[in-house]
């Protein structure tokens, strides 16, 4: 849905309530404390419903990502629209100049929005291909000593080695993508990952030569290719998974330029929710919405409220309807 569209279908508060209110509850309102349907509209606070079991006020917001937020939906709207329509992602200061907003309150939201993209409900099957990318700025160099004017060392490898953050993943050919930051890029570590996302009776892994991915072989079909020697053959490349590497590097190059190393989670799930997306046909805007009004706030007062990662990385759980 392009933003001419999002205005004139949610230009204003009550229209926006309205649409999350059917996406939410449909015909029936429901308490978001004791999920009852004992309850009343209150007419003097736009959006707020009083349940008459346990006797609290709630609204649609509630227990999601817009919750406790004073920023207008019509402008949670226009971001929201601006972050799915960007393929390769956007910076907080773009829109900051899109949406009219301030720096710190167009990085809150983004924040926000990120967590509403969150599905670790993923399952991967068929020909899958597995790899690892590092994450981090370019080797560093030291300046020449004054008897080599000549030479500068790297001070930061590139590749494994490096001291940048590991991020693996793993994509199923025509199909969907899952990642994860892994500190330790260890057999135990890398089977866990491809037991909770690949259905392993009904899949082939392929991967590089790396001497973690052995263990795969006693767990799924697994084919190798040594990159020393080849890039491809037939069937049996990870070119799938290295073009998607090329895509969420040049969007951190392109858009984010920087990012913290504790935040990258959260800009990982927008690039995977993004590429997995890419093929519907249907409403994403209404996809993500749907998917927002089921997601428990995750960030409060510019802070996420646990680590990252737990909040990331926590284990599938169904979509409440």
């Amino acid at each position: 849905m392009n933003l001419t569209e999002i205005h004139k279908k949610y230009g204003t508060q009550d229209k926006c309530l309205s649409y999350l209110e059917k996406l939410r509850w449909g015909k029936t309102v429901t308490c978001t404390k004791c999920g009852s349907d004992n309850t009343v509209r209150i007419k003097t606070q736009s959006g707020r419903h009083h349940c008459n079991n346990c006797k609290t006020t709630f609204s649609v917001l509630s227990d999601t990502v817009f919750e406790n937020t004073r920023l207008p939906l019509p402008k949670w709207f226009l971001i929201i629209g601006l972050m799915l329509n960007a393929k390769k992602g956007i910076a907080a200061a773009q829109l900051m100049r899109d949406a009219g907003v301030t720096y710190k309150t167009a990085w809150y939201t983004a924040m926000r929005v990120r967590c509403g993209m969150i599905n670790n409900c993923v399952s991967l099957q068929n020909i899958v291909e597995m790899d690892e990318s590092y994450v981090g700025g370019k080797p560093r160099k030291k300046k020449p000593a004054d008897n080599d004017a000549n030479l500068f060392t790297v001070t930061n490898k590139r590749g494994r080695g490096t001291r940048k953050t590991p991020v693996v993943g793993i994509v199923e050919r025509n199909g969907d993508v899952v990642l994860k930051v892994i500190e330790k890029l260890t057999s135990r570590n890398l089977v866990s990952m491809l037991k909770e996302n690949v259905k392993t009776d009904n899949a082939i892994l392929i991967t590089d030569e790396f001497r973690s991915y052995r263990k795969m072989d006693d767990l799924i079909e697994h084919l190798v290719i040594d990159h020393k020697k080849a890039y491809s053959k037939g069937i049996v490349h990870t070119n799938t998974i290295e073009g998607f590497w090329s895509i969420v590097k040049n969007s951190i190059r392109g858009q984010y330029i920087a990012l913290s190393k504790k935040y990258l989670p959260f800009y990982l799930v927008q690039a995977q929710y993004i590429y997995n997306l890419r093929n519907d046909e249907g409403n994403l805007f209404e996809q993500y919405l749907l998917n927002a009004v089921n997601h428990d706030q995750q960030m409060e007062y510019y802070k996420p409220i646990k680590d990252v990662k737990d909040i990331v990385y926590k284990k599938c759980r169904t979509i409440r309807v």
